[in-house]
């Protein structure tokens, strides 16, 4: 059961953090949004974020299916 609009998981904004672990991205969802401003914390498994847009700060859309799990990440440009 989705707590939130589906519209909500189709389009989430996001920018690469690091890459910390093996195997994982360390993505900050909706950054700028938040108490501290940046975003919360959520690791990706290496293989879902294409290579060309695995550098830190490259800002991303990314879908969240209904377990907040991420299926799928493009990229985001900054006027959008």
């Amino acid at each position: 059961m989705r707590n939130y609009p589906a519209t909500w998981y189709e389009r989430v904004p996001a920018e690469v953090f690091a890459c910390l672990l093996p195997g994982e991205i360390q993505l900050l969802l909706c950054p700028g949004v938040g108490l501290a401003n940046g975003g919360a914390r959520y690791h990706v498994p290496f293989e879902i974020v294409p290579p060309e847009l695995r550098m830190p700060n490259t800002l991303l859309w990314v879908k969240l299916d209904d377990n907040m799990n991420v299926v799928k990440v493009w990229k985001r440009e900054l006027e959008e």
